[in-house]
């Protein structure tokens, strides 16, 4: 018998109404309490369930149940006779640990039968995963009335790994944007108690876990081997929810942006913020948000369902919306950059952060074209490592110090603004441009960038393996600046005593 029906004929619906009830009491039995008779009540409320269940089944119990439950029981009374901490601790993880080996025992039938590696796999009860979604999904489709499972199955799974999968782009999406935060927040401005809150979540919490523990104990199976293993392919329903809804999100952002971040400066001004504070936040949240983004694709198209090895025309539609809407978020956080090094200039990482903007967008054109022509795994391998073999070695041949010096530079003659203190911090690379400050007007740039080249050319020759083409290059320009850094001189040697 497959683990779907056995799931099925144990009376889903029955199972998933007393897991609810499972849930209230932990919220009456413990939630707020401090640890006492109430824990030992719930567990014991636990207990009957199962045997309530099982009976109505007509499951058998096996033997070592008879043990082992009563055990569990007794680790749950003690928090009830003993006050030490530790003593409760102790009992509250012998307690989990018997229940554990009870619903392993259920469905193996002796505890004999267990090798070390299946009591140690207890500790991570993957397997738990695919009865919970396979009752929950048979009590909602009806299952016991004749209709198909397969179809609610694969929704409740799509749900499931959805909702954390937008939390997590929510809570993203929320700390790069004031903006969107503040929709969010006017959103979810429930008037609802915090504590309220966390018992619900709590409560359900429990009888999510009731619900997959009775579902597995009661299947009737082939013995357990104590492992999980999680199919190969992902359905189309599953990644059909899981892509719109992340598109949807997607869009409602880029809604946002659009009537902000592209919309002018008097927009984002009326939301409270200058325009450089609105460009600096967020923009490593939306990279993240694009670096997840692509991982999220590249698993989907390696693990969905294809038809004659080829996509479906929604996943190729939805895929391909995807890489439209996150290009449109790169492109806004290489604007935000943009506005942020207007405002304060360039840096090191600013320009990097630049760079792998564009790095990540050969990527997503690179995975666009194997989701839109079926390209070979291999072949996408081999683009990706020559994505990243480019990008380091333009990066090489770009020379990031000597551009930013420039463009610092260049900013400091519009504006008279110069960070002069991140200056100095530049490699050899940048020497070229850094000499063009010991004649700016302002005598604390002077000072900074002057002290620091001076202090470059008191260092003494290193052995010939040290040579490095851009520092003999600086020795060469400081030795013809020398007489400009005289003055700088003793203001070295001075700091460094």
């Amino acid at each position: 018998m497959s683990r779907d029906a056995a799931y099925a004929g144990s009376k889903p619906a029955l199972i998933l109404a007393c897991s609810i009830v499972l849930g209230f009491l932990f919220d009456y039995l413990v939630f707020g309490h401090l640890v006492g008779i109430g824990f030992t009540f719930f567990i014991a409320s636990v207990i009957a369930g199962y045997l309530l269940l099982s009976s109505y089944a007509r499951h058998s119990v096996p033997r070592d149940l008879y043990w082992l439950l009563p055990l569990a029981l007794f680790f749950a009374a003690m928090p009830a006779f003993r006050a030490n901490e530790l003593l409760m601790v102790l009992n509250g993880l012998a307690t989990l640990g018997t229940l554990l080996l009870a619903l392993e025992v259920s469905s193996r039938g002796k505890v004999a039968t267990m090798a070390l590696f299946d009591f140690l796999a207890l500790l991570i009860p993957f397997k738990l995963v695919d009865p919970l979604i396979t009752t929950i999904s048979a009590a909602i489709s009806g299952v016991s009335a004749g209709r198909d499972t397969a179809r609610s199955r694969q929704i409740v799974r799509g749900i499931a790994i959805t909702v954390p999968v937008l939390v997590v782009f929510v809570i993203l999406f929320s700390s790069a944007d004031a903006i969107f935060n503040s929709y969010i927040t006017r959103f979810l401005d429930f008037d609802i108690e915090p504590e309220t809150f966390v018992r619900i979540a709590l409560s359900t919490v429990t009888a999510l876990v009731a619900c997959a523990a009775y579902a597995y104990a009661l299947a009737r199976s082939e013995p357990s081997t104590g492992r999980y293993s999680v199919s190969g392919k992902a359905g189309l329903i599953e990644t059909g929810i899981l892509l719109g809804s992340v598109n949807a999100l997607f869009l409602i952002f880029i809604v946002i942006q659009a009537q902000y971040l592209f919309g002018g400066e008097s927009n984002v001004l009326e939301a409270g913020m200058t325009y450089a504070e609105y460009g600096r936040r967020g923009f490593f949240e939306l990279i993240g948000i694009a670096a997840l983004s692509f991982l999220i694709l590249v698993a989907v198209e390696k693990l969905i369902e294809r038809s004659a090895e080829r996509h479906t025309s929604a996943f190729r539609f939805l895929g391909t919306l995807l890489v439209v809407q996150v290009g449109v978020i790169m492109i806004s956080a290489f604007v935000r950059l943009a506005l942020y090094e207007d405002a304060y200039g360039f840096t090191t990482l600013r320009l990097y952060s630049h760079a792998f903007i564009i790095f990540l967008a050969f990527f997503y054109a690179s995975l666009l074209y194997k989701i839109l022509q079926n390209g070979s795994e291999e072949a996408f391998a081999l683009r990706t490592f020559l994505t990243i073999a480019v990008f380091v070695g333009a990066m090489s041949l770009f020379n990031p110090d000597a551009f930013i010096a420039q463009k610092n530079l260049a900013r400091y003659t519009a504006t008279g603004k110069l960070d002069s203190e991140y200056m100095r911090t530049l490699s050899a690379d940048a020497s070229h441009v850094l000499v063009q400050l010991l004649d700016a007007p302002d005598e604390e740039h002077r000072r900074n960038i002057g002290e620091r080249l001076a202090r470059r050319l008191q260092i003494e020759q290193r052995p010939w393996q040290g040579w490095n083409y851009a520092r003999e290059q600086e020795r060469v320009l400081l030795e013809a600046n020398a007489n400009k850094l005289v003055p700088f001189s003793q203001l070295s040697s001075v700091s460094e005593l």
